[in-house]
């Protein structure tokens, strides 16, 4: 019992009296369902190396042996390599965060306590079933067409750009078009740090198909003109040959 009092005693001690940094901040990052390793530069490196995340004293590693894992959800989740250095594995949006390799290292003769610090950021690697455009088309004397570039996942940067490299009409993932050429493409480009994804429209197809639309629907509205008016047509020759029927029944009569 008082050893396991004076090892996690060494393990807090270890922790917080290492308030020396061993280096320059690390900011890592990897891709969802890949690897990413937390790189120890092994010179001076004395004895053991304690990694924790927030608090969490999960696993222990050593420069030429075997990790220790200390908290069983990372059983499959972790690895060390032979310099001590420790590989993520399989990684998942919920392993983001703030890494630190604990370790007694030895500089110019002097041994101190000193931390590597790792902030993990994990990202999508995104796809084609990730973007998607929408628009909509207006049109009066000029064709006017809005893109609305749809992306299905969270921490993207989303850009507009035209094949002709002309500035872009764009409000955040909007881009509003006037009058297009008939050549020009525009590209709407979603990206993170692991990964891009583009999709490109020619706004003048969507202009002919919005004046198609246009055409069809005023050829339906005549359509539905010529019916209605041969309907009424059909009715007011039934109660007009209604009423001369009547006029002769009763002229008929009062002959009589």
């Amino acid at each position: 019992m008082i050893c396991f009092l004076w090892t996690l005693l060494g393990i807090y001690l270890k922790c917080t009296l290492c308030d020396r940094s061993c280096g320059e901040r690390n900011h890592v990052i990897g891709a969802e369902g890949g690897d990413v390793l937390l790189q120890v530069d092994p010179d001076g490196v004395m004895g053991d190396i304690t990694w924790f995340l927030s608090g969490n004293h999960f696993a222990t590693s050593e420069p030429g042996k075997i990790i220790k894992i200390r908290d069983s959800r990372y059983k499959e989740k972790v690895d060390s390599t032979e310099d001590g250095s420790v590989l993520m594995k399989n990684l998942a949006k919920k392993d983001e965060g703030t890494y630190i390799a604990s370790t007694l290292k030895s500089t110019s003769g002097i041994e101190e306590l000193c931390a590597l610090i790792y902030d993990l950021r994990v990202y999508e690697m995104l796809s084609d079933d990730n973007i998607e455009i929408d628009y909509e088309v207006s049109s009066n004397e000029t064709c006017n067409v809005t893109f609305i570039c749809i992306v299905r996942t969270s921490d993207v940067t989303i850009t507009w750009e035209s094949s002709t490299n002309t500035d872009v009409n764009v409000t955040s993932n909007v881009v509003h078009v006037q009058d297009p050429d008939l050549k020009v493409i525009y590209t709407c480009t979603a990206w993170n740090p692991i990964s891009s994804v583009s999709k490109s429209v020619t706004p003048w197809k969507y202009c002919k198909i919005g004046r198609q639309q246009i055409s069809e629907d005023y050829k339906d509205m005549n359509i539905i003109r010529l019916k209605l008016a041969g309907f009424l047509l059909i009715i007011t020759c039934f109660i007009l040959g209604h009423h001369i029927k009547t006029e002769v029944v009763v002229s008929s009569t009062d002959n009589k």
